[in-house]
């Protein structure tokens, strides 16, 4: 017995046309992935950047620091801190000559040309956030992707650094990863990436301390300077963050360097930038900063309600608007206590020390000292106060 078996006709020359039908930047590089796990990180969404105000909106301490802090690390735009040697010589802004897709950047502008042990802006990420995305100390490490906007009156090659370590200023360090970027152009926003590979050995913060250090070097000397890149070292003393003969912005008068669009996700690519509502961006932010300023016009704003316990101390709690990090460090200026037509001038406000567990962090409880006139028994408003048209604060600091 004979089959038959009819097909229909097809045009060979449609199908092979279609072949050519554009799929997208995208489309390419999922078709270029190798396994499932980079075609995963190419269409990753949802909350992937570890880190915070990375567009630098966020400002609670102001936009211009003219001269910058100095100090181990000192923060300026929530989040971001410099570290130098000298502070008096350059000045740090949130400015708005952005690149599209972003409204601010962090904006360096240098004084005169100097020599200096070390200068540069670090990003920080906590322990809570980093162990548990990167794996890193484990056997499970994934790569890490940095990406951000850059624009310097300068070009050539920059070093970028990342470290382990406890605190800021260094200590608890075992391990460092210099990396490199070149800026090709003067005064032109540029974007890079920096991939990193994964680190299995050393140990990384998993808590409320530091996960994870990012340092853009701006001018640090030889000795906290190496030209070993593109590995983990564990031998220097400085575990640094410089590039040997790498460009400098502390060495040229005037020099202008900016970043924005910092991100730092886990995966060996880098996708577009996560924006965050100004809200949520903020109640980040204020898990490690936040404070009260007075109005103007020497009106005072209330913050709590204090119970007097005699004439000099009273006690009460201060609400914070998040959970914060850790118990913070408070300064003041300007405070007093109100009840019944009086106000009272606040000489000193301390905060109690209590057990260590996160959800008390949003209910602090203070002290509040005056020369004396308060009354026993009765309860108080705490307010920040405005003299002669200066604004008065309350600050809470839980920064890392």
């Amino acid at each position: 017995m004979t089959v038959r078996v009819n097909k229909q006709p097809f045009n060979i020359r449609e199908k092979l046309s279609e072949l050519e039908r554009p799929i997208g930047v995208k489309g390419n590089e999922l078709m270029r992935a190798e396994t499932a796990q980079d075609a995963r990180d190419l269409v990753s969404a949802g909350r992937k950047n570890l880190i915070i105000n990375g567009d630098m909106r966020i400002a609670q301490r102001g936009t211009t620091f003219n001269p910058a802090p100095t100090s181990s690390g000192s923060y300026t735009i929530d989040r971001f801190c410099t570290q130098s040697s000298q502070s008096n010589n350059f000045t740090v802004s949130q400015d708005s000559s952005s690149p599209p897709g972003f409204i601010n950047n962090w904006k360096v502008t240098m004084g005169t040309a100097t020599t200096l042990d070390y200068m540069r802006l670090c990003a920080t990420v906590e322990g809570y956030n980093f162990k548990q995305a990167s794996a890193f100390g484990t056997s499970s490490a994934q790569y890490l992707t940095l990406s951000f906007w850059v624009k310097s009156s300068l070009t050539g090659t920059f070093g970028v650094g990342f470290r382990n370590g406890t605190t800021i200023s260094g200590t608890g360090l075992s391990t460092s990863y210099l990396a490199t970027y070149t800026i090709n152009a003067a005064n032109t926003w540029e974007y890079k990436t920096i991939t990193i590979p994964p680190n299995t050995t050393a140990t990384w913060g998993s808590a409320n301390n530091i996960g994870f250090l990012i340092l853009w070097d701006l001018g640090d000397s030889s000795t906290r300077s190496s030209s070993t890149t593109g590995v983990w070292q564990t031998s220097d003393n400085y575990y640094p963050p410089g590039l040997t003969r790498g460009t400098k912005v502390a060495s040229v008068t005037g020099a202008t360097w900016q970043i924005t669009g910092v991100q730092l996700e886990v995966g060996r690519n880098a996708t577009e930038f996560e924006h965050r509502s100004y809200g949520e961006e903020l109640a980040l932010c204020q898990r490690y900063y936040w404070e009260v300023g007075s109005y103007s016009n020497n009106n005072w704003a209330p913050i709590a309600l204090f119970i007097a316990y005699n004439a000099t101390r009273a006690f009460g709690s201060i609400p914070t608007p998040v959970t914060m990090r850790a118990h913070p460090a408070v300064t003041f200026s300007t405070l007093n206590v109100y009840s019944s037509g009086s106000a009272i001038d606040v000489t000193n406000i301390y905060r109690y020390s209590q057990t260590n567990r996160d959800q008390e962090y949003n209910g602090l409880a203070f002290e509040v000292n005056t020369a004396s006139g308060m009354s026993g028994g009765t309860v108080y408003r705490l307010h920040v106060k405005n003299v002669s048209g200066t604004s008065g604060y309350i600050r809470l600091n839980a920064e890392l």
